[in-house]
């Protein structure tokens, strides 16, 4: 029996979609890690979005797998919530109010391949470092952190 909602599954590939092709010029607006206001459109979000799933792809993402994001509210995050499942991965985000030992515990426990994360939170990283399962690593720079040793940069992968 045929339904009379939609014709389409409503997923965030079709969301992402609508909102690059309708809404492209609508503006987003959110605060970086530093508190300044970061202005953007759906437009350039949903370039974005789809860059970081190919980015993702390329670096060996594969269907059902999951990301890890270590990242504060804003439009990098995102893009990831959107990126991540276009590239037929899972997103985890992870609690930065835990301590770093249970944050890896947690990330272990899910399986997360790959980590999302913002610069500012680099030191956290590094606390639970020894412990976290992660393969690739993916700095989402905002220009506080220097040290990138051993970090994949997304820019990179995105080539």
């Amino acid at each position: 029996m045929r339904g009379t909602m939609m014709d389409f599954p409503l997923t965030l590939p079709t969301i992402l979609e609508r909102a690059g092709k309708i809404f492209s010029r609508v503006e987003i607006v959110s605060r970086k890690p530093d508190k300044s206001i970061a202005r953007t459109c759906y437009g350039d979000f949903y370039r974005r979005a789809r860059r970081l799933a190919a980015a993702l792809t390329k670096l060996g993402l594969q269907p059902g797998d999951r990301v890890a994001s270590m990242m504060w509210n804003h439009s990098g995050h995102l893009e990831a919530f959107f990126g991540v499942p276009c590239a037929g991965g899972i997103l985890h985000t992870l609690n930065l109010r835990l301590h770093p030992h249970e944050i890896a515990g947690i990330a272990k426990h899910a399986g997360d391949r790959f980590l999302l994360i913002d610069d500012v939170l680099l030191p956290v990283y590094e606390k639970l470092r020894a412990d976290a399962p992660f393969e690739k690593v993916i700095v989402v720079s905002y220009g506080w952190w220097k040290r990138t040793r051993r970090i994949s940069r997304l820019r990179r992968a995105a080539r």
